[in-house]
């Protein structure tokens, strides 16, 4: 029980820290042992909390210093104008691209509505994941 409790914290933190994402949670999860189902599901959960933490606390974000300069930096990211364009259907493709944490913030500075971007960041955060616990299983399996 308390491997199964620190295979998902690893999961969860690493879906959540921007540098590693889903991308890397996953397989990492998974080659440590959790199953593909847990690690899609936690690694997801981690990926997805910086959005609404985003929206929800832009403003007190913005006026810590450092983090207030990573996130504008985030939000004049190169992707932002064709999100502005295409909104719901970009943030589909873009969100495992480009990250949970650009996404929140650019979706923030745009003016996204709350519905909009939680369910199209979900959706595309939960799909790929599975796409990534796929290949990601394959993989293990032709090596063994």
């Amino acid at each position: 029980m308390f491997e199964y409790i620190y295979l998902t914290a690893i999961a969860w933190f690493l879906g959540f820290f921007p540098l590693t994402e889903i991308y890397i949670a996953i397989p990492t999860s998974m080659i440590m042992g959790l199953d593909s189902v847990s690690a899609v599901i936690w690694a997801s959960i981690g990926n997805f909390l910086p959005i609404p933490l985003i929206v929800y606390f832009y403003d007190s974000l913005m006026k810590w210093e450092p983090l207030g300069v990573w996130m504008r930096k985030l939000s004049n990211n190169r992707y932002r104008e064709k999100i502005e364009q295409n909104g719901f259907i970009m943030i589909l493709l873009l969100t495992p691209i480009i990250g949970g944490w650009a996404v929140g913030v650019i979706g923030r500075a745009i003016g996204l509505t709350k519905y909009k971007l939680f369910l199209s960041s979900a959706v595309s955060i939960f799909f790929y994941g599975i796409i990534i616990a796929f290949l990601t299983s394959y993989g293990i399996d032709f090596f063994r």
